[in-house]
């Protein structure tokens, strides 16, 4: 009799053993054994506990045993790491390069481009289609709104116009519409603060300088033509000149802008209207780029106060109206595209 519950007792004994070292073989085997994983993008909620993550995690596809993940978790001591998001899952992970991507807090991340020379009404139309980033729609709301404003210095202003970098941005998914734009406005911000010293000589206040790098920047898409358009609007500005930029003229008029404009509109007066006042308009017309404001700050050294557009993507500059009238008659009442010599 007591050989016998020896026996059973050894059984028994090998019978744990032989289940806890099946049970522990395929714990380690789950740790090593890796999962293809295609694509797969996994939001982690805030507030969400490992067991909940793993859960997903299995549901998902990632890993293949919820269980065996969370006894992983704690025997890494990898309780307190867990970070929230929207996460990718891509290629061949092992269930503990599958935390440590969670750990690391690298969420998938989204981009938007606000191109260079956009405005205000421009850029709300691009934040609108951003459904990652939160109050997407309320763009021009912010913009416009004195507490944001106050918040990236510029509580004196009355619009975000031209205060915020245009570039491409990436952020994840849910981030808040005022977290993004205050970002844009650090980046204009350290880009000024690079030229500081070359800002002081050219004898503008930032916002005037400004003022003038969106005019810069609307004038033409050709970058090489830059810094001769800016010598002419600095011409005129240092002989008492009025501005006088179509550009302008046309902020007036926006959002409702037909695509044409008349010498009425010339005509009728308005903050932003370069014709009928004197000095640079109410705001910037837009966010300019680097290109735009490097112009402003080295412009070609010129006698230039004119020029008229060639047909080609360029323009023609002139020292004298006479001259501008000639250039005018040649390329846009004639139609001319060959090259005018005057």
């Amino acid at each position: 009799m007591k050989k016998l519950i020896i026996f059973i007792f050894v059984a028994a004994l090998f019978t744990t053993l032989a289940v806890v070292f099946t049970i522990y073989s395929r714990y380690e085997n789950f740790k090593k054994t890796p999962v293809a994983i295609n694509n797969v993008t996994l939001m982690i909620e805030k507030g969400s506990s490992w067991q909940k993550a793993a859960k997903n995690l299995k549901d998902a596809g990632i890993i293949t045993d919820e269980k065996k993940f969370i006894w992983m978790i704690k025997e890494k001591n990898l309780g307190k790491g867990l970070k929230t998001g929207e996460f990718e899952f891509n290629g061949s992970m092992t269930p503990l390069d599958v935390a440590n991507k969670i750990i690391s807090g690298k969420v998938k991340l989204y981009s938007f481009t606000i191109p260079e020379g956009y405005n205000k009404f421009d850029a709300a139309e691009v934040f609108r289609k951003q459904e990652w980033i939160a109050d997407n729609d309320r763009f021009l709301k912010i913009c416009d709104d004195k507490s944001f404003l106050d918040s990236i210095g510029h509580g004196d202003k009355k619009s975000c116009e031209g205060l915020l970098f245009p570039s491409t941005y990436s952020f994840p998914r849910g981030v808040g519409l005022k977290a993004v734009m205050t970002k844009m406005a650090e980046q204009l911000k350290n880009l000024l603060d690079r030229y500081a010293d070359d800002l002081k000589k050219s004898g503008l206040g930032t916002y005037d300088f400004l003022k003038l790098a969106s005019i810069v920047e609307k004038e033409t898409g050709n970058k090489a033509e830059q810094p001769q358009i800016a010598s002419v609007f600095i011409n005129r500005r240092k002989i008492g000149m009025k501005m006088q930029t179509d550009p302008s003229v046309i902020y007036g008029l926006l959002p409702k802008f037909s695509g044409n404009i008349t010498k009425k509109d010339l005509m009728t007066d308005h903050p932003w209207n370069t014709y009928t006042r004197q000095g640079f308009p109410a705001t910037p017309l837009c966010f300019p780029g680097e290109s735009a404001i490097r112009s402003v700050l080295y412009p070609d050294t010129t006698s230039y106060l004119y020029f008229v557009a060639t047909g080609h993507g360029n323009h023609y500059f002139s020292k004298s109206l006479k001259e501008h009238n000639a250039a005018v008659e040649h390329y846009q009442i004639k139609g001319r595209r060959d090259k005018f010599v005057y």
